[in-house]
């Protein structure tokens, strides 16, 4: 059998939604005139199939190619950046469409000299399928490497099906039908070439990898992907970072059976989450100690309720009687709130009337449609089934477990992200005080001022009681209480404390401006429906009764704010039309649709040079009540008020209510530690990674969830 000395390397191989392919090139220099050689990925899908692929696909790769020296925390010197810059991606290889990559064997790609005194360099590939939605489709792709990049772009998967006649009438193309009629062409993950090695991984091979010693205990990590994502592909940059910075014992694992499958609704997804964690930890031969859950987007749900579901039907004292120790809780990005709040009136009606599934009507707060299970179901069991998932999720016994985890953490976008806006995924309440308007974190580029935030081991600022939170935005026109000591009286523990109904400009909070104290001055602007509305709502429903409950009353901090309070309630008399309040920037879905599609990628300087990547982090703070708040929901609404909220529901004040209701839920339990990022779009995929290169933006938030894990190793 006769093979072409070009062709060193090939594999044929398909992947379907999550697939994965990781290979590890090494290459043995015997001859130093060799000073590159090629590699070619071709999805070889047909063309027309783009036509369908929204349906069924997209039937597209991401394929990426690291020369082994490569570290993203260290500058990086291509041998020449104009015509090779190494680090090499691409997000969308569509069908018929190719990348070709040089290789270059140098410095950057030496791996080592062997004992023979030759040269070994070495590369990681990885190709990650596309595919969204369905679990029935796959992509096709022909992975080539040789010496001779004119012969691979020949021998693509069309030229095999051609006849060979054709191809002997051609004499430059003699030896290209000797390969064509070698039998074993087609086998995959074939070597042609004794001085290449190829490692191929598959997505079973990487996520069935073993803790780093499988005798101790281990602390297991579950890692949960969201809505029209997947957990093998999407959270993979997690799950190798963890496993690279983390020095504990770690094994982290997921559910990968829902991906395609997102219109099942959150009790589906997380009940199959629940019954995967308990087999894995009555079914291993591992000894876990210790468990930690992080979830995108909608995975913070489902394993929210998922974690209920376990304590519903083992018992509460499941994980205390198997002697696992809940360590990090921690959402990414998730709609705990849900969304009905957050996107107009158009798309929360889509989502209500189930075109997302049961999932869509979760989101959106309504209420389960009755089944014949409910037959003779009784009454209060009845009635508060029917509420909606998120309501009733954060209640007893989730509420008690929860205040069991080390640290309880959410990530939230504070712009760009118009699928998980900020006001849900951070849980409502907010130092909205210092963030200022968030809406012109939009026109920064960089943010310098707190590269702090994203080092190891950086202070958490502390809001001890819950004088220092509001929950959305209020009064502009009020200058900054800073620098009160808390009311604990830990004279070394200081917190920026603020005035409920004043907002602090965002030029404040990054020392912008001069560091002389500012005084804002008033708008004399109409206020909106809108900003009237959330006046309304915060005004006359919880701050108006902070300051007797949570504050003392000998403090100079009381005295400040009634005064405060009493001033603008004779100002309000007057200037009932006073512009006073800042609303976050309503959601655009639209945007975020078309960003995820069309997405801004990291520039080639952006991968090779740390110096120029903006910090995201700008907000890092742990809340705390000391004592949540109470709700009457008995008395809430007159008869005429409660018709107008069912027949008005999008546009009444009830979202508001609802979602302060689920909020005060998850705060009664124990304190949050908030992360706020500013991240460029698709922000909502950038906070995970969901592609190492493509949402390289992102990674500084996962250097500092890994930083999560540190904490809780030092209290060992």
């Amino acid at each position: 059998m006769l093979n072409h000395p070009s062709l060193w390397y090939r594999d044929k191989d398909s992947l379907r939604i999550g697939g994965v392919s990781r290979y590890i090139v090494e290459y043995t220099r015997l001859n130093s005139s060799i000073e590159k050689i090629y590699f070619r990925l071709k999805n070889i899908e047909k063309s027309s199939i783009r036509a369908i692929h929204l349906l069924s696909g997209p039937f597209i790769l991401y394929c990426h190619v690291v020369p082994c020296n490569y570290n993203p925390k260290k500058q990086f010197y291509p041998d020449d950046m104009t015509k090779n810059s190494e680090v090499v991606f691409e997000n969308q290889i569509k069908p018929n469409q190719a990348l070709n990559v040089t290789l270059l064997l140098n410095k950057n790609s030496l791996k080592h000299v062997n004992e023979d005194g030759d040269e070994v360099f070495q590369w990681e590939i990885e190709v990650i399928s596309q595919i969204v939605i369905t679990n029935k489709t796959e992509v096709v792709y022909d992975f080539l490497i040789g010496d001779n990049l004119s012969f691979l772009k020949k021998l693509g998967h069309n030229i095999i099906t051609e006849t060979l006649t054709s191809l002997k009438n051609k004499d430059t193309d003699t030896a290209m039908s000797e390969v064509l009629q070698s039998a074993d062409l087609d086998e995959p993950n074939k070597v042609y070439n004794p001085s290449l090695k190829v490692t191929k991984k598959t997505t079973d091979d990487i996520w069935s990898n073993e803790p780093k010693d499988p005798k101790k205990p281990v602390h297991l990590i579950i890692v949960t992907h969201g809505i029209f994502s997947n957990l093998t592909a999407d959270m993979l940059y997690i799950k190798d970072q963890l496993e690279a910075k983390v020095k504990e014992n770690i094994l982290v694992r997921g559910y990968r059976y829902n991906a395609g499958r997102t219109e099942k609704g959150v009790r589906k997804l997380g009940t199959n989450v629940a019954e995967y964690i308990v087999a894995l930890i009555e079914t291993s031969d591992y000894k876990y100690d210790k468990i930690s859950f992080i979830g995108h987007s909608l995975g913070g749900l489902v394993q929210s309720y998922a974690i209920k579901y376990i304590l519903m039907t083992r018992g509460t004292d499941y994980f205390e009687k198997k002697q696992i120790k809940p360590t990090n809780f921690i959402g990414m990005a998730s709609p705990f709130l849900g969304i009905l709040n957050e996107m107009n009136f158009l798309i929360s009606w889509v989502l209500d009337i189930g075109t997302l599934g049961k999932t869509g009507r979760d989101l959106t707060l309504s209420k389960r449609l009755p089944a014949w299970s409910d037959i003779g179901v009784g009454d209060s069991k009845k009635r508060h089934s029917f509420k909606p998932i998120l309501e009733t999720l954060p209640d007893d016994p989730l509420s008690e477990f929860l205040s069991k985890f080390d640290q309880l953490v959410v990530y939230a976008n504070a712009v760009n992200d118009g699928i998980v806006p900020l006001r849900t995924s951070a849980l409502l309440y907010l130092d909205y005080e210092a963030l200022g308007d968030v809406s012109e974190l939009k026109k920064s580029k960089h943010i310098h001022e707190h590269p702090e935030l994203e080092e190891t081991g950086h202070p958490i600022e502390a809001n001890r009681s819950r004088d220092t939170i509001s929950e959305i935005p209020e009064e502009e026109d009020n200058q900054m209480v800073k620098d009160i000591e808390n009311a604990e009286g830990e004279s070394s523990s200081k917190s920026t404390s603020n005035h409920f109904l004043g907002l602090g400009k965002y030029n404040d909070f990054l020392n912008l401006s001069s560091s002389e104290p500012t005084t804002t001055h008033k708008h004399h602007h109409k206020l909106s429906r809108r900003q009237k509305r959330y006046k309304n709502f915060s005004v006359k429903g919880t701050e108006s009764n902070l300051f007797s409950e949570f504050v003392p009353e000998n403090s100079s901090l009381h005295q400040q704010q009634r005064q405060q309070q009493q001033d603008e309630e004779q100002s309000e008399s007057t200037e009932d039309d006073t512009q006073s309040i800042i609303v976050p920037p309503r959601a655009s879905a639209i945007e975020s649709a078309i960003s995820t599609i069309i997405c801004p990628v990291p520039s080639t300087q952006f991968l090779i040079n740390p110096d120029i990547r903006q910090h995201v982090i700008f907000h890092d703070k742990y809340y705390h009540f000391n004592t949540p708040p109470e709700h009457d929901e008995a008395n809430k609404h007159s008869k005429l008020e409660w018709l107008t909220s069912v027949v008005l529901r999008y546009h009444s004040k009830w979202k508001l209510e609802k979602q302060k209701l689920i909020a005060d839920k998850y705060h009664s339990c124990s304190g949050w530690r908030k992360v706020l990022v500013n991240l460029p779009p698709d922000a909502h995929n950038n906070i995970v990674v969901r592609r190492r290169f493509a949402n390289g933006y992102g990674w500084g938030v996962i250097d500092h969830l890994c930083d999560l894990f540190r904490v809780t190793e030092n209290k060992l």
